[in-house]
């Protein structure tokens, strides 16, 4: 243990932050992930897929009431207006607390014909609104911090939060008749209070409420992206709500937690996206192109291998998240986890559009993945049950993917950029091979030998090539190449 930390003390601070930023984000998405076990035995099948249905709307308002002033754009702004951090973050959070207000005095105008639309009550949404101006203010603060590598009072705040939101949730769960709005009351009373508290640490030094430069080019950067923000929430949100729709809240139920064990693997890639985010975005302003791709394939195959584990695994996963009725989830594992992996894949390519500014392209590929995912499902639910959701989701993501590939091609060549950055013939084939081995997993879900066979395969090829794998992923982590391991 002290030799660990003693390595840990000599990483260089980048390293250390990849390190945090991971933790966190497995702290922050492991949230919902620890809570399903609970959750799925506490409430009915039913009253589980009613609750996840919820969690899809409130993803969707976050989106149109917020603008998502603090997502990509705001991380690009950081490093443009480096010396007026401080009212830069200020005015972002002031722009962010009046779209949200604009937005609740709209809904208070409307809310009989938005509660008809959403199935919801007031209350509910009164409660989605209240997070809405929580959820910004600790993106704005996180994303800061991220940038600026101040990893240790996030790592503290996340740590509060995701030991809080469970335990008082399942308490809330455990006592409440309705069960879908203590457990929604138990997080907009622990992310409120966090939130209350960052509004105040992101304004308060040089406070700026309107700044013209700042408010015009988040507006200008991020209301083309509204479109991509929501057509990729309707991408795996909407396979709940059509299923619900079409079939029941039962089966919603269960896609739920194959959805919640393959995006349990997406907080991996996320995480290292993040980290690498700022990494990239620097080498972008300074045209210093050496070494980007090489980070990306080791990051790529990292992330593949990873979803592979759990696709093996599944239904042992499925098992531990929720009682025998929830079984069938085990054949939505492979493609919604093949879809985590085409995630990470794209998520490179639109990193380069939100650099070089072209959010009104990275939005229009965004728009026609949702209206795919949505038109397969209606078209192949009917047909095929609601198992097919998992399948419509991997090939609007594999559109979305080569769409996004083509546009940054694009984005490349406008900005004088070259776009072999990026070594997409060693990405695919990656890809490729993935593919290969999760149809074999998923074939033999049925044949415990051939699953054990695989993992065995995989974990002795870990070990035998531990130094490169230990090699890569300081790689990733320091975000320079390597000559001693190279794909």
């Amino acid at each position: 243990m002290n030799k660990l930390w003693k390595k840990y003390k000599e990483l260089p601070i980048q390293a250390k932050a990849t390190i945090c930023y991971t933790i966190c984000n497995i702290m922050q998405r492991g949230i919902s992930i620890i809570t399903i076990p609970a959750y799925t035995r506490i409430l009915t099948k039913e009253q589980y897929g009613t609750y996840s249905v919820f969690l899809s709307w409130i993803e969707i308002f976050e989106i149109i009431a917020t603008f998502r002033l603090a997502w990509g754009g705001f991380v690009v702004g950081l490093t443009k207006y480096e010396r007026e951090r401080n009212a830069y973050c200020s005015s972002m959070q002031c722009l962010s607390i009046t779209v949200t207000s604009i937005f609740l005095l709209l809904y208070l105008a409307l809310s009989p014909v938005i509660n008809a639309c959403t199935g919801m009550n007031t209350m509910m949404t009164l409660l989605i609104f209240a997070l809405l101006y929580a959820m910004p203010a600790i993106q704005f603060w996180t994303a800061r911090r991220r940038v600026e590598y101040r990893y240790v009072s996030v790592l503290c705040v996340t740590a509060i939060s995701s030991f809080l939101m469970p335990v008082l949730g399942v308490i809330a769960a455990w006592f409440s008749e309705d069960k879908a709005t203590a457990v929604v009351g138990a997080r907009v009373l622990v992310q409120g209070s966090i939130g209350l508290v960052l509004i105040w640490v992101n304004c308060h030094n040089n406070f700026t409420f309107y700044n013209k430069e700042f408010w015009k080019r988040a507006l200008i950067f991020n209301l083309p992206l509204l479109p991509h923000y929501l057509s990729t929430v309707l991408l795996h949100s909407s396979d709940r709500i059509i299923i619900k729709q079409l079939v029941g809240t039962g089966a919603a139920g269960i896609y739920s937690v194959a959805y919640s064990a393959s995006m349990a693997m997406q907080l991996f890639g996320t995480s290292i996206s993040q980290s690498l985010q700022p990494w990239l975005f620097k080498k972008l302003k300074e045209k210093s192109y050496d070494g980007i791709s090489n980070i990306m394939n080791l990051s790529l195959l990292l992330v593949a291998v990873l979803n592979l584990m759990l696709i093996i695994l599944a239904p042992e996963a499925v098992s531990i998240l929720a009682p025998k009725s929830y079984q069938e989830a085990i054949w939505i594992i492979p493609p919604l986890a093949a879809s985590v992996v085409v995630m990470f894949f794209y998520q490179h390519f639109v990193n380069v559009e939100f650099f070089f500014e072209e959010s009104r392209i990275t939005s229009a590929a965004s728009i026609g993945a949702a209206l795919l995912n949505v038109g397969l499902n209606y078209w192949l639910i009917p047909k095929f049950g609601y198992l097919a959701a998992g399948y419509t989701t991997l090939a609007s993501y594999s559109v979305f993917g080569v769409v996004h590939y083509i546009f940054m091609c694009l984005v490349c060549k406008k900005n004088n950029c070259p776009k072999t950055i990026f070594d997409i013939k060693i990405m695919l084939l990656i890809m490729a091979m993935f593919a290969g081995v999760t149809v074999a997993v998923a074939i033999g879900y049925t044949h415990l030998w051939l699953r054990l066979a695989v993992l065995a395969i995989i974990l002795i090829l870990l070990i035998v090539k531990r130094k490169v794998v230990v090699g890569a992923l300081k790689q990733i982590m320091k975000g320079k190449r390597s000559k001693s391991s190279r794909l």
